[in-house]
C-alpha cells in the first residue's frame, strides 16, 4: 500500500471535513505544489486538499543538469514543503481516474473528488527513436544519478558522451558536463540551431561557451538510432560511450485514458480558466495543459508555465468555493535564464522593442542562480501564507501551445530547464 502522509488539520471556524469540497491534485512538482499551497491558503478551510505524488521527493527540475554531474544538493522533502499547510500528502502512484464516478484509483482505494487537478508533467518521449528508451540518460530523477554515478569511468577512459537537443535542457546539461568533466568530450547534437526561441545574439552567445568549454557543437543533426557506442544519424554515425537524451516530450498517458480530450501528444485541452473542455470539473497545470483555440502570446514550458498555472487554478477554485466568477489566466512574460555551467550563462529580457536586451557572463550566472533559489524560496513563502507572485498577472492574453514531435530526435524541450 502506499505510504501516506497527512498534513490536513482543522482550523478554528473551519467547516466540517463532511461539508468541505473535495479536491484532489495528481502530481506535486511546481505546478501541482504551488496549486496546493495556494489553495489551502486562499480556501479558508473550505476545501479538503489531497495531494498525490509518486515519491516524497521534490523535484528540482532545473537543477538536473547540476545533479547529472554528481554535484550536491539539498534534498527536498514534501512531507517538509506540505507541513502544517492543511494539505493532506499522499505517496503513490494514481492508477485510474474514473469521470464519470469522480474517483481516482489509488494504491487500490478509489478516493472521491469534486474537483480534480492534474499537474502531471511531462517527460522525454523515449520510444520515438529506436534504441533511446534501453540505452539514453534521461534527465529526470532517477536517470540522472544513474549517469553521475557512472561518470568517474566515463572521464577515466577519456571517454565522448553525446547529448541530444539543443533547447534550453540540453545546452545547460553539455556545459555543465563539460565544466565539471573536462576529461570528457562533450558532443551536442540538435535537430535544428541551438535555442531557436533566443534571439540572433543570445545564440551566438551560447555558442561561443560552448566553444570555450571544448563542447563540439553539430546543429542540423537528425537522429536516427542510438546505438551502444554511437548515435545513427542521417549525416553518418557519431562515436559515443553515453548518450543523455533532452529532446521530444509525452504527457503522462493517465489523462488521455481516463476520457479527457488531449492533443496526439497527451496534453490536456483546457479552456481559457484552464479547465478540461470535455470535463470542467477537471483542470490542468504546468506542462500538460495546452489551450484549445491558442491565441496571443505563447507560454513557455517548465517553470514558466508550471507557477502561474498552478497558482491560476488555485485561484479559481477559491473563486468557485465562494460562488466567484472565475478568471481568465494572464500571463507576463519572464526572461530566458540558461546556465552554461557555474560561472557562466546567459540571460535574454522579454522584447519590449526592436533590440532585445541580453545579459551573459558571470551576471547572468548569479541572476540565474538566484532565480533557481527563488522558487524553493516562493513555495515556502506560500506554506507560510504569504502572498507573492502576483506579478504573473497582466494583460496579455497567454497561449499554452501544443508541443507536438515531428519524429525523429523531433522538436526540443527548449524550455523546460528554464526559469
Amino acid at each position: 500500500m502506499p505510504n501516506e502522509t497527512s498534513d490536513l488539520r482543522s482550523r478554528p471556524g473551519d467547516p466540517p471535513s463532511s461539508t468541505r469540497a473535495r479536491i484532489v491534485i495528481v502530481g506535486a512538482g511546481y505546478a501541482g505544489l504551488s496549486c496546493a499551497l495556494r489553495l489551502a491558503r486562499k480556501s479558508g478551510g473550505r476545501a479538503q486538499i489531497t495531494l498525490i505524488n509518486g515519491s516524497e521527493s521534490f523535484v528540482e527540475r532545473i537543477r538536473l543538469h547540476e545533479r547529472a554531474t554528481g554535484a550536491p544538493g539539498p534534498c527536498l522533502t514534501l512531507p517538509d514543503m506540505v507541513r502544517d499547510a492543511g494539505v493532506q500528502l499522499r505517496i503513490g502512484w494514481v492508477e485510474s481516474i474514473d469521470l464519470q464516478q469522480r474517483t481516482v484509483t489509488f494504491g487500490g482505494e478509489a478516493i472521491a473528488w469534486d474537483r480534480l487537478v492534474l499537474a502531471l508533467g511531462a517527460q522525454v518521449d523515449v520510444d520515438a527513436v529506436p534504441g533511446v528508451r534501453e540505452l539514453a540518460y534521461e534527465l529526470d530523477e532517477s536517470s540522472t544519478f544513474a549517469l553521475a554515478a557512472r561518470l568517474s569511468t566515463l572521464v577515466a577512459e577519456g571517454a565522448r558522451v553525446a547529448v541530444v537537443g539543443g533547447g534550453l535542457t540540453g545546452v545547460e546539461a553539455a556545459s555543465e558536463l563539460a565544466e565539471a568533466h573536462p576529461g570528457l568530450s562533450i558532443v551536442l547534437v540538435t535537430r535544428g540551431d541551438i535555442v531557436p526561441g533566443l534571439s540572433h545574439k543570445a545564440r551566438q552567445r551560447v555558442r561561443a561557451a560552448l566553444t570555450r568549454r571544448g563542447v563540439e557543437l553539430r546543429e542540423h543533426v537528425s537522429v536516427r538510432a542510438l546505438r551502444h557506442d554511437m548515435l545513427i544519424t542521417e549525416q553518418g554515425p557519431i562515436v559515443c560511450a553515453a548518450c543523455v537524451w533532452t529532446t521530444g516530450f509525452v504527457a503522462s498517458p493517465l489523462a488521455r485514458s481516463a476520457g479527457l480530450a488531449t492533443n496526439d501528444r497527451g496534453q490536456v485541452w483546457v479552456d481559457a480558466q484552464l479547465r478540461s473542455v470535455s470535463h470542467p470539473a477537471v483542470y490542468a497545470a504546468g506542462d500538460l495543459a495546452v489551450h484549445r483555440e491558442p491565441q496571443g502570446v505563447p507560454v513557455p514550458m517548465g517553470c514558466k508555465s508550471a507557477f502561474p498555472t498552478g497558482f491560476y487554478v488555485a485561484e479559481n477554485l477559491s473563486a468557485m468555493l465562494t460562488g466567484d466568477t472565475e478568471r481568465t489566466f494572464r500571463y507576463t512574460a519572464v526572461p530566458f535564464c540558461i546556465s552554461l555551467g557555474r560561472t557562466d550563462g546567459v540571460i535574454e529580457l522579454p522584447a519590449t522593442h526592436t533590440k532585445p536586451m541580453v545579459v551573459h557572463g558571470m551576471l547572468a550566472a548569479r541572476i540565474k542562480e538566484l532565480i533557481c533559489r527563488g522558487t524553493v524560496w516562493a513555495l515556502a513563502l506560500e506554506r507560510r501564507r504569504a502572498a507573492w507572485a502576483h506579478w504573473y498577472r497582466s494583460r496579455t492574453t497567454p497561449r499554452l501551445q501544443a508541443h507536438v514531435d515531428a519524429g525523429s530526435a523531433g522538436r526540443d524541450i527548449s524550455e523546460r530547464a528554464g526559469v
